[in-house]
């Protein structure tokens, strides 16, 4: 189930935007739950955690960057589109990570597609993978990965919070994972996730985790220019 908040002070709005977005649920069968507001500080008392969020700029109280800011700290993975009528809120907009800044009046066909676009960017934010082991099994979502180690028995997976060792096969992780535009090999014994790389040179990655960075001696020399490539096809895909 995909949680969708949409907040607008204008009722007329608020009811057409999830008009759309039901039509949208019911098209593709995305299993969507749609909750309307109307006035944006419902966001003090209720904490609701919400996956994808229409925000409009312009309300009484809250604006539709103050209403964001809340919601991304209750989610900080929650993918936000921006309503509004005027252009000069687009760089505000832009400093939070707006996933999209859809003008009004609205366009029913531009929003179909950059909603359906939102709906695509969070199934593959939150893509989980499997990990069963002798003492357990482990959910992990891909974005929380930080590498993938190859073990003379298997390979360990290592993410912002926790170590696991399996007994697959880097190759057969990276084609189970199959998030290419995420993840490259700086070496052949590692695959890493890029969502997750603070800074690299030509011989380690420095990654975000949990408390402080980590940095690990995984960058081949010879493999260097084509992650370096790699890694700045996926920022300018992330800043499109």
């Amino acid at each position: 189930m995909i949680k969708v908040l949409v907040c607008d002070d204008d009722e007329l709005i608020t009811r057409k935007v999830s008009q759309l977005i039901e039509k949208i649920n019911c098209e593709n069968e995305l299993g969507l739950e749609v909750v309307e507001k109307n006035l944006p500080n419902f966001i003090l008392q209720d904490k609701t955690s919400f996956d994808i969020a229409v925000v409009d700029m312009e309300m009484p109280h809250m604006n539709g960057i103050e209403l964001s800011k809340k919601l991304m700290e209750i989610n900080p993975d929650v993918i936000i589109l921006v309503l509004t009528s005027h252009s000069g809120y687009i760089d505000s907009a832009m400093r939070i990570s707006v996933f999209r800044y859809l003008s009004k009046p609205l366009d029913e066909e531009r929003f179909n597609r950059n909603f359906l676009e939102a709906v695509e960017s969070f199934n593959t934010l939150c893509k989980t993978i499997v990990v069963e082991k002798a003492d357990g099994v482990f959910i992990v979502k891909t974005k929380d990965i930080l590498y993938i180690e190859t073990l003379r028995n298997g390979s360990r997976i290592v993410t912002k919070n926790m170590e696991i060792k399996t007994s697959r096969k880097l190759s057969q992780w990276e084609e189970f994972i199959d998030q290419p535009h995420f993840f490259a090999s700086p070496h052949k014994s590692y695959l890493v996730n890029m969502r997750r790389v603070l800074n690299f040179d030509k011989y380690s990655v420095t990654f975000e985790a949990e408390g402080s960075p980590v940095t690990v001696p995984c960058v081949a020399q010879r493999r260097y220019t084509s992650f370096k490539k790699q890694f700045f096809a996926f920022m300018a895909k992330i800043d499109t």
